[in-house]
Parts: structure tokens; sequence; C-alpha cells
């Protein structure tokens, strides 16, 4: 019983010492999937709104880069075919110590006029570290029952991580 006893403080120390450690190590944020309001057959020319839903914040991230991408086909209006339309949007922030930028990332896509059938909306993040960082659990796929569509997957090293997903829509036409 005596040995315990002495024992006992230092146990203390080491999960103390455990859980100070976490606070000197980086990770990039977990994913829930995508929210696409207000639903996900929106009509070409609508303004749709893009979360991505975290499941875990990150943490120790200091800048942040998001970049998403909708594409989908437009029709020619002067022969009827097809054609690619791509739009970008980047976005810069930081991820800690302002409040705008923790907060689930998200985007407003207007829809090409012409615009009609699958679409496709991805989303790419990097983030920059302020102390080493470690590897965390992947993002997950989710069905449209549940609200949350698509996939996103994080990933992390030493110096940065970042987290990569898609989720795909259906245009209705005007």
């Amino acid at each position: 019983m005596k040995k315990f006893i002495l024992l006992l403080p230092v146990l203390v120390m080491f999960f103390v010492a455990c859980d100070d450690d976490d606070k000197y190590v980086s990770y990039p944020p977990t994913w829930k999937g995508f929210e696409v309001s207000p639903t996900t057959r929106p009509y070409a020319g609508d303004t749709i709104r893009v979360t991505a839903r975290q499941d875990q914040k990150g943490h120790n991230i200091e800048s942040t880069n998001y970049t998403w991408v909708l594409k989908c086909e437009v029709t020619d209006p002067k022969d009827g075919s097809f054609r690619d339309s791509i739009i970008q949007v980047s976005k810069r922030t930081n991820y800690d110590g302002n409040s705008d930028g923790s907060e689930d990332p998200y985007v407003k896509f207007t829809i090409p006029a012409l615009a009609a059938g699958r679409a496709t909306i991805s989303f790419i993040a990097k983030y920059s570290y302020y102390s080493d960082g470690i590897q965390v659990q992947n993002g997950r796929t989710y069905d449209e029952g549940s609200g949350l569509s698509g996939s996103i997957t994080s990933t992390s090293s030493t110096l940065y991580g970042g987290a990569s997903g898609s989720v795909a829509i259906n245009i209705l036409p005007k």
C-alpha cells in the first residue's frame, strides 16, 4: 500500500502531462459531410449555399485556404450542344483567433441559367499549423437521408494538414 501511495503522485503527473501535450499539437477538423441548401435539387439560375459540416474542430491551425469548385453542364444556345461550366471560389482565413475562420466553411454559388443535370461541387482545404501535426480520423460518407451528403477526408502531416471532398447535386432546368 505504501508503494501505491508513493506512486500515485507520479501517475497523476503523468496523466496531467499527457493532457497538456495536446495543446502543443495540431490537427485538422474531422467531418460530417456537406449540407446543400435550400435543396440538393436546385433549379438553373438558383443560388445555393454549400456548407462543409465539421464533426470536431481542428486544433492549433493558423491560416486556412479553401477552394470550392462547381462543375456542371450547360446548354450552348447556338447549337444545343453541352459544354462544361466551371466556377471556382477561393477563400483565405485564420482558423483560430477569428470566429469566422473556425466555423463550418461554406460557399454560395449561382447556378448558370442554362445548366441542367448532374453537377459536382468539390472542396479542398489547406491548413498551416502552429505546431507539429498528428494524424486524425478520416471523414465519412453520408447519404441524402441524413440531411448531409457527399464525403470529406482529412489528411495531416508535421507542418500542414488538409481535407478534400465532393458532393453531387441534380440541377433541374427552368
